[in-house]
Parts: structure tokens; sequence; C-alpha cells
């Protein structure tokens, strides 16, 4: 099979920008600055690698397909692994353009299907660890929480690499506080989403993320290392192998939809049960998801999403409230 490269259109952005950025520079720096742009095209979600993501007029399937095979993305015993050559930008943030841009492709490239791919669904889960470390490493001072981090990333101005004081969405959690025995409440965890509900962070009750990346390791080749033994050998004890299990269950997971509706559930609610990688699909058979209003209630477990975040039809419920109680004044002064 060919494999797909950039086309004209796309390779005429980057032949653009670097002709714009080099035209006045000395012939040194001209080569400097060339070298430093053909590099920074080959991280996926930078400036540059954006725009010509945008300006490529190849169909929405071959975008998806032509990001694969720049990241190496292969299936490894049922596992994603990225060998490269394209890396993920380390600077990509979680409210970035092209995690936007690339949710619209993948929705485009499954209009009206359930996702059927297992290394697209697998993706996602090499973004939620880009979002993680970019928080961790940005916004997280020594001794706090990963919660407080969240809150300084929410307040940062966006030239520092933050969302300048736009809120995350509070959203519910149901999916995310699995469990094995039976369900007891007091320690749910919650639900975060940036505002254009794509990057999604998990929090205990202590704001600590709950997160798979917390707990998988890599091996000497760059490859995420998958083995349900070896983590056992790891996690010896009941409490210790209890810790790894949620983290792996319970933690965060891209959407590639705009909000909880169809997409949403054909994008990223069916697919993990089919598409998930083997270690999570043989420690999810032993864990279940609390009822909905029967053992998990949202709105009493996490009553006040706090000043870094919002229920998203909490600004509409307050507006209608207030506009009753405006036509209910009007009213009694009509009639008296």
């Amino acid at each position: 099979m060919k494999p797909i490269i950039w086309d004209e259109a796309a390779q005429r952005t980057l032949s653009s920008v670097i002709t714009r950025a080099i035209h006045s520079l000395p012939l040194k720096e001209a080569r400097e600055k060339e070298e430093e742009l053909l590099k920074q095209s080959r991280l996926v979600g930078s400036a540059i690698y954006t725009k010509m993501f945008r300006a490529s007029n190849q169909t929405a399937g071959e975008k998806v397909v032509l990001l694969l095979e720049q990241l190496g993305a292969q299936l490894e015993e049922g596992t994603l692994q990225l060998h490269g050559p394209y890396k993920i930008d380390p600077e990509l943030a979680p409210h970035a353009d092209f995690l936007s841009l690339l949710a619209k492709t993948i929705q485009q490239a499954y209009q009206g299907e359930v996702l059927n791919d297992a290394r697209v669904h697998q993706l996602r889960m090499y973004f939620d660890r880009q979002n993680i470390q970019y928080i961790r490493s940005h916004f997280k001072q020594p001794g706090q929480t990963d919660e407080s981090a969240l809150a300084a990333y929410v307040r940062s101005p966006k030239k520092a690499g933050g969302l300048g004081g736009q809120k995350l969405l509070a959203e519910r959690a149901r999916f995310h506080n699995k469990y094995q025995s039976h369900y007891s409440t007091g320690n749910e965890n919650r639900k975060r989403l940036t505002p254009d509900f794509h990057s999604e962070f998990i929090l205990d009750t202590k704001g600590h993320f709950v997160s798979q990346w917390n707990v998988l390791e890599m091996d000497e080749a760059g490859r995420v290392i998958t083995d349900f033994f070896y983590y056992k050998e790891r996690y010896p004890t009941y409490a210790e192998w209890h810790y790894f299990q949620q983290q792996i269950l319970n933690g965060e997971s891209f959407n590639y939809a705009d909000r909880n509706d169809d997409a949403h559930r054909r994008l990223d609610s069916l697919p993990p049960s089919r598409l998930d990688y083997p270690l999570r699909k043989k420690l999810a058979k032993e864990w279940n998801n609390p009822q909905n209003k029967l053992e998990y209630h949202w709105r009493q477990v996490d009553r006040k999403p706090g000043p870094y975040s919002h229920r998203k039809n909490a600004g509409k419920k307050w507006g209608m409230l207030l506009l009753v109680l405006v036509v209910t004044k009007l009213l009694i002064r009509k009639h008296n």
C-alpha cells in the first residue's frame, strides 16, 4: 500500500511559512531558521504542523491515516505504540487548536458511524499523557496538588499557555468511578474538561489526577509496557494492586466529540469495550460502573465545581430563574 504523504496544499503552506520567516535573514541564520521550522513541522500539534493539517485538501480519512503513519502508530499485541519519526509537540496545550481540528477531522471520517479502528481509538491516550504532562510541567509548583495546577492553568493568560480565565467544564464522572465488589459513596472522582469538551482530567478527593499515566511504564525502546504479570509484580499488595487498577480504569479519556451527544456515544463511549488495549480489557472484567442516580448521584458528589470550573448549563438555568423573577415582579406591580 502506497504511504500517504502531505499533499501539495500542505507543502505549499510549509514553503510559504519558511520563505516569510527567512527572507530578510543573513544566509547562516536563514539556514538555521529553516532547519528549526522543518523540525517544528514534524511535531504534531505545533503551530506550523497545525497550519499544514488545516491547509491540506486530503479527505478526513486520509488525514487520519497520514497522522498515524507520521507517528509510526502500530498495534503490537493489541496495544498502540508510537515509533515516529514524528512526535507529539511537548508544548501542545490541552486547549490547542490542533486538538479541536483533529476532533473535527475524526468526526468527519466517522460521520454517522461507530469508531472501529483500534489505532484511532487508542491514539487518544497519548494526547491524554501530553495533557497531564503539560499541566504538571507548566503549572504545578512543589507541594501543590494537580488540582491547584489545573486551577493555575485556568487563571494563567493565554500568552503564558493558560486559558486566560475561561473556566473548565464540570461533567458527570460516572464512568470514572468504577468499583469492584460494592459501591461506596464519599470518595468519588470528579471530571473536568476544557471548554471545547475534548481534553479531560479526572480528580480524586485529594486533588490528584487519576490517570493510567501515573502507573504505566515505558521500556528501553520507548514502548508502553502493558504486560499484566509485570505490573502484578510491581504492585504486589492488595492495596497497591487496587490503586493500579483504579488508575488504569478510572482515568481521563480524550474526547473526539464536541459535546455529550450521539457523536460522543459513537466516537468516545462505545469504542473502549471493543478497542481498548488488552491489559485494560482484562482488568475491566472485574469492575463495574455505578448505576446512575441509584448509586452515583452527580449533583451530590460534585456540588461545588469550584472557582476554576462550572456546569455548562448552570448559567442558562440562573438566567431563566432571573427572567422568571423579573416577569413575576412586573406582573405583581401590574395587578397592584
